[in-house]
């Protein structure tokens, strides 16, 4: 093993555990929060009792909420999110849902900064994406349909509340593209650039738990413990991720979600596996191997077969759970297939992030 390090993002606290929504006012009062503004989406604001919940929960701290956030966080929804906290002179935000009102939350936390004292932030996620536990923040340009990043460690919420009981509403779907997404993001922890020991050692834990209670979880939905489970390897997949930095997978997600209006679990599901048959033939075939390792998959084979094993498990997965595995699935065209890998090479450009440039319109094709 070479040298390394790593870097604390400044979270301070998470609560997990079914109930723990109790301790919410308690958690305003340590962050010494007066008036709370809840970020969330129409949808959870209006077909479910989670919002109803967390306003209890708050008590008298509580003082609006903003239920406008879209899908892929647009612009135009952070903007009038920040509107919101001046009209109310919010000091601390609660975010409810998943990434697009956690993002957002962070951009608003952004865009006031030299406005007001700085906000606090609770993050309350009702998906597996993790967004709660990243310095990241994905906006989107109305305009253009483009994704743009933010990346502060700043930006990470200051305390996270994981309870399972809050997640009984999100559809099912969701919930289990979103648990994808977490084994997206074990999976690039794994072979992100550097050494990582302590977040690889997670993401294998993270893998094993997302396999485990993935199907369980699509088999009974309303079992909490479960829930909970998923909650915590959802926590273990993006562990200290300013250390790891996003890869194939999610850079081509990227690019497909905010344009195509396809939600960033249902990305997963289709890029993750392409870009491990991918990752089998490059160097890293070692890390994508682990994760066959971690499934007890291949036990005697090179690196390359448990990579392709491991590659077909996540295939096999996905299949099991009843979630699109084709960019046909959610709409894209063949002949949009050019059109796609320009943008997003373009996109990644503008974000100078790498992708194999000769290889996209190939692995978009496999996608397809």
């Amino acid at each position: 093993m070479g040298t390394g390090q790593f870097i604390f993002l400044p979270q301070e606290h998470v609560l997990f555990g079914p109930g723990s929504l109790s301790g919410l006012a308690q958690e305003v009062e340590r962050l010494s929060g007066s008036k709370v503004l809840i970020i969330t989406g129409h949808s959870l604001n209006t077909q479910t009792d989670v919002i109803k919940e967390v306003k209890a929960a708050l008590a008298g701290y509580y003082v609006a909420t903003f239920a406008a956030i879209k899908e892929h966080a647009p612009q135009s929804g952070v903007e009038q999110a920040a509107a919101a906290v001046r009209e109310h002179a919010a000091d601390l935000l609660v975010s409810v849902g998943g990434g697009s009102p956690i993002d957002a939350a962070k951009a608003v936390k952004l865009l006031l900064k030299t406005e007001t004292a700085p906000l606090k932030h609770i993050a309350i996620p009702t998906t597996l994406g993790a967004a709660e536990f990243s310095h990241l923040a994905g906006i989107t340009d109305d305009a253009t349909r483009t994704k743009g990043g933010l990346a502060k460690p700043e930006l990470v919420p200051n305390s996270v509340v994981l309870d399972a009981n809050l997640t009984l509403a999100t559809p099912p779907q969701l919930w289990l593209s979103s648990g994808i997404r977490a084994l997206d993001h074990a999976v690039e922890t794994l072979y992100a650039v550097g050494q990582h020991p302590i977040s690889d050692v997670l993401a294998l834990e993270a893998v094993r738990k997302l396999f485990e209670f993935l199907p369980r979880s699509h088999q009974n939905p309303h079992e909490v413990a479960v829930r909970a489970e998923l909650q915590l390897a959802a926590w273990m997949s993006f562990f200290g991720e300013i250390n790891t930095p996003m890869g194939l997978s999610h850079n081509l997600g990227r690019g497909i979600g905010a344009s195509y209006n396809v939600p960033h679990g249902l990305t997963s599901c289709i890029t993750l596996a392409p870009v491990m048959r991918f990752m089998a033939s490059t160097p890293a075939v070692g890390t994508i191997a682990r994760v066959a390792d971690a499934l007890n998959l291949g036990i005697g084979s090179d690196d390359q077969s448990k990579a392709h094993l491991a590659a077909d498990a996540v295939a096999g997965l996905v299949a099991r759970l009843g979630l699109p595995q084709r960019l046909r699935d959610v709409g894209l065209k063949a002949a949009d297939l050019p059109a796609i890998a320009q943008s997003l090479i373009a996109q990644a450009k503008a974000r100078r992030v790498s992708l194999p440039e000769a290889q996209i319109e190939t692995l978009l094709t496999q996608m397809w």
